[in-house]
């Protein structure tokens, strides 16, 4: 496998949340302590705090263990759905070391997700949940999503039991992240917790689906849908009152 290349000094920034320079990429305060590991990784120094620290501190590759190739085959095998014994044989790694870096990788994700999705332009929000199990049949664990309808993007999470709970914490976490949450299409299963929690969270009032219905045109045959497909099937709006 092609060996990865290493980032420049100039993209990465000091970790240590008490220097001046802390966080801040291209200052040039970081110079090359030593180099380590069969991935030659790189221990800096900055010269702002004097803190001393290896170039994988605060990334999802911190104190992995193993070479940084397999690693990273870990992380696509589990981003494409593997199981942890299937992502385990494909990688010739351990089923624990796996599950450590599926948690690692897991929570490094989450972090990023939540710094980088704030703001969203979304004027139509689908919103619904699923399930699936954990360990056995016995365990059964559901997962609320919302998606951009447009970009299929994933907005907000929210894991539990299926009650109104996950509704509201999935609600609640949409609506922190979008720049305009009152101008908003919803799109939904019907759950009647969302009816209920909406106008409470999004300060809107609820507009029920509207159903559609078959209308004859004069030429035989041929017919259409009311209303017409621009329409929306739901909606929430600004309360007028």
């Amino acid at each position: 496998m092609e060996e990865k290349k290493r980032p420049l000094l100039s993209e990465l920034a000091c970790v240590n949340s008490n220097c001046e320079s802390y966080g801040q990429a291209g200052l040039e305060n970081l110079t090359v302590r030593k180099v380590y590991g069969q991935d030659r990784i790189r221990y800096l120094r900055c010269h702002s705090c004097g803190a001393e620290f290896s170039e994988r501190k605060n990334t999802a590759f911190w104190n992995t263990k193993i070479p940084e190739s397999r690693a990273i085959e870990v992380g696509r095998q589990i981003a494409e759905g593997t199981s942890i014994k299937g992502t385990s044989r494909l990688t010739s790694t351990h089923p624990d070391t796996v599950k450590r870096l599926t948690l690692k990788f897991g929570q490094h994700a989450q972090d990023f997700h939540e710094q980088e999705a704030q703001q969203l332009d979304i004027d139509i929000l689908e919103m619904d949940e699923r399930h699936g199990y954990v360990a056995s049949k016995k365990q059964q664990c559901w997962d609320a999503v919302s998606i951009d309808a447009a970009s299929k993007f994933i907005v907000h999470v929210a894991v539990g039991p299926r009650n109104t709970d996950l509704i509201e914490r999935l609600m609640q976490g949409s609506h922190r992240r979008l720049a305009h949450p009152q101008d908003l299409v919803l799109m939904t299963d019907g759950e009647a917790s969302y009816r209920t929690l909406f106008p409470v969270i999004f300060g809107v009032s609820y507009l029920p689906p509207v159903k559609a219905r078959w209308v004859d045109l004069p030429t035989p045959s041929i017919g259409f849908l009311e209303p017409l497909p621009t329409s929306k099937s739901s909606s929430i709006v600004r309360d007028k009152s």
